[in-house]
This record gives C-alpha cells, structure tokens and sequence, in this order.
C-alpha cells in the first residue's frame, strides 16, 4: 500500500538546540557545578603550594567520589537472590574525570547543527584547553606531591582561566560570582536551571 502524502520525520532528540541543550543541561549542570566547587575548593591549600593537602588529593583520588549509587535489586521488597545480597555496589571514581565527562558532554551539547564535529565546537575546545592544564596538573598531584610546589599554582591559575571561558560558553556563572560555594545535588535531571 502506498501512501499519497511524502514522509517526514521530526529530527528526534538530537534535531538542535530546543532539545538537545535543556536535556544536556538537566543531565550535567548539576556534576559541572559540583566538581566546579570542589576545584575551588583546592585553591587555598595550591595557594600555599601543598599538594599533599587532603582537598587537593581527594579531588584526584578514584575511590573517593560515587559516580554511580548501587541500586537495590529487589522486587517489591522482596530479596530474590540466594545469597541475600541484593544491593549492587557502587562505583567511583576521581571527580576530575567525572569532571572531564561531564564538561565534555555539556559542552557537545551545545550545538546548533549536526554537522560540526565534536571536537570542533567552541565549549569543547574550551573544555579541551582546561583537561591539558589540569592533566599537567594532576601528574604534579598523583607522582610527587610537594609541600611547596610554586609551578602548581602557575598551573592553577591558568586552568582557572580556561575554566572561565568553558563556564561562559556553557551558560553557566564565572567561578568568582559566588554561585560555587555551595554543594551541588549531581543526581541526573534534578535540574536544568542553575541553582
């Protein structure tokens, strides 16, 4: 059978910028703000130059952050399984590479056409620049921390930078506003406006 009338189709979730954008802001505003809060966090102790600080390590260490909650795995409160144990595990890592995601995938999110590649895109070059800082930074962390590390805070301090620029291009307010003294919920879809 065929049909008189020709055929369309919408685009669906990736069409452009009235879906894509909100939902990716609804998914990862929330862990952007957070990690945001946590870098933030390490500026005094870099300030001194102590990357052995507790605040600087734990910002890098993989065993610190849930990236994701274990769920129960029940049914109607009942425990199916034969040893008893149904709550999964949770899983973690650093919340510089949740960081790294996160920023990541917000920035490809904002987007106006399919045609750009990812790596192109103004949020994720900006997004890009700050990973290479902070990768510079993180080796300083995790090989040899030092008490009095003056080329860290030289690091730093242009990571921040970068990391203004991204914040710009995301929507989102610069690290000196204020907004990042707070703890941010990174549960998925929370929220899409800024908190």
């Amino acid at each position: 059978i065929l049909s008189p009338f020709p055929a369309t189709a919408s685009g669906g979730a990736t069409a452009g910028k009235y879906t894509t954008i909100p939902i990716a802001k609804r998914r990862y505003y929330g862990r952007v703000q957070e990690a945001v809060h946590e870098f933030l966090l390490m500026a005094p102790a870099v300030i001194k130059g102590d990357l052995t600080d507790p605040t600087v390590q734990d910002f890098f260490d993989v065993t610190k952050t849930i990236v994701i909650e274990g769920k129960k795995k029940d049914i109607n409160g009942v425990c199916t399984k034969k040893d008893g144990d149904c709550k999964s595990t949770d899983i973690y890592d650093s919340r510089y590479n949740d960081m790294k995601t996160s920023m990541y995938l917000l920035g490809n999110a904002f987007r106006y056409n399919q045609t750009k590649a990812p790596d192109n895109l103004p949020t994720v070059k900006a997004a890009k620049a700050f990973f290479k800082q902070m990768n510079l930074f993180e080796r300083k962390v995790l090989k040899n921390p030092k008490t009095n590390d003056q080329e860290a805070k030289v690091i730093y301090a242009k990571a921040l930078d970068l990391l203004d620029e991204y914040l710009d291009l995301v929507e989102l307010p610069p690290t000196e506003s204020g907004h990042y003294d707070q703890e941010f919920s990174t549960l998925v879809g929370e929220t899409s406006r800024i908190t």
